[in-house]
């Protein structure tokens, strides 16, 4: 179990540790593609992602999960390569088959460590092994965010070569695992057949149907101002390294939240809604003020949203008790990935109209009216 779980968290990190990740809009833009032709990428990437969601999920629930793991990464390194040839087609190419790794990916993960921890009867520590994923996850980004920008000075070749590296050697970790057995209580292969289950699933348990809801709202709007962070630091006037070295922060905070949700174990689900409302109001006070007197309080606020993010993760895992649970969490993805492109949408239309600093402000409206509205709504339960 012990070697499991570090093989897991290894492949994680060099899975997250692809220096092209968090600078690839920069490669476009030195190859003369448009802010409008750069957006359209990430709609094919997306729409790549919506499309296969729920398919794939339900692939990880009637073959070997490792197996599935194994061939998106290696379907992505093979888009980074395309990648190298340059050019508008080349770039959607390689976005659509970074998109097909992500969607094998999700819920196959989750749904192999747990099973993997309920086969030896240790799933009551699922919480605190997704936490180390986490962990090790946001750790691979903040390296890549670090040495990213230090190797494009460079040539931006070297970048994708090292990206595709990493990614084989994420691969090759994943072979040196045992296949674990996966919990069934049918052998259905047919895909409507454990869609449907799936959703009657859902359909029949309240609290999943909140924490779905839940998380895609509160959530899909933190993920979305993901995306304007380098906007925000160039608005308050910081070079090209600096953002560099803040982004990475950003994602080490990711790290430090996985790390450190032991210390939340016994969080109870209004304590979490606090911290959550504790969060939207860091982003408030910088977003109005637009001043760097108050950037560590939008630091404290991405913290507290990992944080809590990883509770509800874990209570979604917690709260399938089917044996479709990689279908289950992809479904819940496929949601999340709606509601992310809505908030992109809204996020860049306030960010355009009243300018950048105004994507904090927003969110952090989103987020606590929402978190407070939904409270109205929850179910009962026990811990988040």
């Amino acid at each position: 179990m012990h070697s499991f779980l570090w093989k897991i968290y290894l492949s994680r990190f060099f899975d997250s540790f692809i220096l092209i990740g968090v600078i690839f809009a920069l490669l476009f833009n030195q190859n003369g593609l448009t802010p409008l032709q750069i957006s359209t990428l990430l709609s094919i990437w997306s729409i790549t992602t919506i499309l296969t969601e729920v398919p794939f999920g339900v692939l990880a629930d009637t073959y070997p999960r490792r197996n599935l793991l194994i061939i998106g990464l290696l379907i992505r390194a093979v888009g980074f390569g395309f990648w190298m040839m340059g050019g508008y087609l080349n770039y959607a190419i390689g976005f659509v088959m970074w998109g097909l790794k992500n969607t094998l990916s999700s819920g196959t993960l989750e749904g192999l460590v747990y099973d993997e921890l309920a086969y030896y009867k240790h799933e009551d520590t699922y919480e605190e092994v997704n936490g180390k994923m986490s962990s090790f996850f946001s750790a691979g980004l903040f390296f890549s965010a670090i040495f990213g920008g230090l190797v494009a000075q460079i040539n931006f070749q070297y970048v994708l070569l090292a990206s595709i590296v990493t990614t084989v050697i994420s691969a090759l970790i994943l072979t040196t695992i045992k296949s674990v057995k996966s919990v069934r209580s049918t052998n259905e292969t047919n895909y409507y057949s454990t869609l449907v289950n799936a959703l009657k699933e859902i359909k029949g348990n309240k609290l999943l149907i909140y924490i779905i809801v839940f998380n895609c709202i509160v959530f899909g709007a933190f993920g979305a101002s993901d995306e304007f962070w380098s906007l925000i630091f160039e608005h308050l006037k910081l070079n090209a390294t600096i953002i560099g070295f803040l982004i990475a922060a950003v994602y080490g905070l990711g790290s430090i939240a996985g790390y450190t949700i032991k210390y939340f174990q016994r969080l109870s689900l209004n304590s979490g809604y606090l911290l959550i409302i504790v969060g939207a109001i860091c982003y408030l006070v910088l977003g109005i003020t637009k001043s760097m007197l108050f950037l560590p309080l939008a630091f404290l606020g991405i913290y507290l949203f990992q944080v809590t993010s990883i509770k509800v993760s874990s209570l979604l895992q917690k709260h399938i008790s089917s044996n479709q649970r990689s279908t289950v969490s992809s479904i819940q993805s496929l949601a999340f990935e709606l509601a992310y492109m809505g908030f992109i949408l809204i996020l860049g239309y306030y960010g355009t109209k009243f300018g950048v600093m105004s994507v904090l402000v927003t969110t952090g409206v989103i987020i606590a009216v929402s978190t407070l509205l939904l409270t109205a709504f929850q179910p009962k339960s026990d811990k988040l």
